[in-house]
């Protein structure tokens, strides 16, 4: 009987840690995908990423060095709640496309 709740325990710490993994992951979000909304969505139109791209929205080429992904995630779903005068407008699109973009910009930073 012991065994059976040793081996019982075990596949629950294995499935916890292995879901808690899988999770992790899906909340980081996939920086390729990402790259792939800012461009589907035209985020390139108002901002610039390495020397490319609009002027009016600022520079993002560093902008992982400076906003976590919490900050970003707020501030793209409302600008105006972090940035009063914001211009740029809510993000539109699904949860996982915020995600990825989020993982995208959040990796963008200076290179050393």
């Amino acid at each position: 009987m012991r065994h059976v709740l040793v081996f019982i325990i075990g596949m629950a710490i294995l499935m916890t840690s292995s879901m808690g993994n899988r999770f992790a992951q899906g909340e980081e979000g996939s920086v390729e995908k990402g790259k792939e909304v800012y461009t589907a969505k035209k985020c390139g139109l108002c901002h610039t990423v390495d020397g490319s791209g609009g002027k009016k929205g600022g520079d993002l080429s560093d902008i992982g060095d400076k906003k976590d992904a919490e900050w970003l995630t707020k501030y793209m779903k409302d600008p105006k709640s972090l940035i009063p005068e914001a211009k740029m407008p809510a993000f539109r699109g699904t949860d996982e496309e915020l995600q990825n973009l989020v993982a995208y910009l959040t990796s963008l930073k200076k290179a050393n």
